[in-house]
């Protein structure tokens, strides 16, 4: 079996097909996995700079975030965040008693721990997938890394990309001739937000209140997040995510600007001028952070012989929890389909 995307749908959609007694090859264009579940050291902060948090309200996920927690990789962040109407706006506690998790030393925590406790499974990162095409009863996905293209070939194949760029991956190899009419056309509805992340080491603590972090309802800025307070960070450190509109407005600008537009919009948290409160910065463009549009089902089969499948965050359940509940569905959606066949 191949999956695209080592994020958390691919390695649940992967896990569940390994615990079948399949053997899965994950190809990821990224250096790591994770997706979007993504940490960065800048300078000696550890940054937060995709998915934030996740929550636990399904047995299937609850049993990985379970097992994760036993291992030492996932812990209780809190039970809720501060919440204001945008970034000049006072914050008020809005605790709902249900747990915000974390991974224990970063996001990435949970990623690299499915992907190393997941037998019967090879990881390749710096891979990416440029073609995907149907040969008889097999799935070729044609691959590229280090200007060196290959041919894979499977029984099946599991897409886990944003929704555009697997469209693209499907147009380059034909699978948009052949495959279901129905099911192209409701990929070709699915639409995301983009998001500047701007993650800043501090000199000193934040102005951030308990728990360390603001969710804002409108305006330019979304998220703020304290990862000192978070406890990932051995140091005072912000991310700052800002709104769908606003980086969409400034997608192409230079980065340098757009980090001092942040800077300027999120001082009020900073204790002091921000020329001696900030000690390094890093800005991360991602182009589909969010997807706006949600497909009603938790996958999209794309063709059924041999089995292409589409899953991931957006189908049937945005954020950590349904971007994984799609993979876990994705892969037994796959394996019905290949003992019908």
């Amino acid at each position: 079996m191949i999956v695209v995307g080592a994020g958390i749908a691919g390695l649940c959609a992967a896990r569940e097909l390994a615990t079948a007694g399949r053997s899965v090859i994950i190809v990821d264009k990224s250096r790591g996995v994770g997706g979007r579940m993504a940490t960065r050291r800048v300078g000696r902060a550890i940054c937060d700079h995709g998915a934030q948090f996740f929550t636990i309200r399904g047995r299937a996920f609850g049993a990985i975030a379970s097992a994760a927690h036993a291992a030492g990789r996932a812990e209780v962040w809190c039970d809720g965040f501060n919440r204001a109407a945008s970034v000049g706006d006072l914050p008020v506690a809005a605790a709902d008693g249900h747990s915000r998790w974390r991974g224990t030393s970063g996001m990435t925590d949970i990623p690299k721990w499915l992907a190393a406790e997941t037998p019967g499974t090879t990881v390749r990162t710096g891979v990416r997938a440029v073609a995907a095409a149907r040969r008889g009863d097999r799935v070729v996905l044609s691959v590229e890394q280090d200007g060196v293209v290959e041919s894979l070939s499977s029984a099946a194949l599991v897409v886990t990309a944003p929704v555009p760029q697997a469209l693209d991956l499907f147009a380059a190899g034909g699978l948009v001739a052949e495959g279901d009419p129905q099911a192209l056309a409701a990929l070709g509805t699915v639409a995301y937000d983009p998001c500047f992340a701007l993650m800043l080491e501090l000199r000193s603590a934040s102005l951030v209140p308990s728990p360390g972090a603001i969710q804002f309802a409108g305006g330019p800025v979304s998220w703020l997040a304290d990862n000192f307070q978070k406890g990932v960070s051995p140091v005072p450190a912000l991310t700052v995510h800002a709104s769908g509109e606003w980086s969409r407005a400034r997608f192409d600008s230079e980065p340098d600007a757009v980090a001092d537009e942040l800077v300027g919009l999120v001082r009020p948290w900073l204790d002091g001028d921000p020329a001696t409160a900030i000690v390094s910065r890093s800005l991360q463009r991602w182009k589909f952070a969010l997807p706006t549009t949600i497909l009603p089902t938790p996958l999209v089969a794309v063709s059924a012989a041999p089995p292409v499948v589409c899953c991931g965050d957006a189908f049937a359940g945005p954020k950590v929890e349904g971007a994984a509940s799609s993979g876990m569905a994705a892969a037994r959606w796959l394996l019905r389909a290949l003992a019908a066949g």
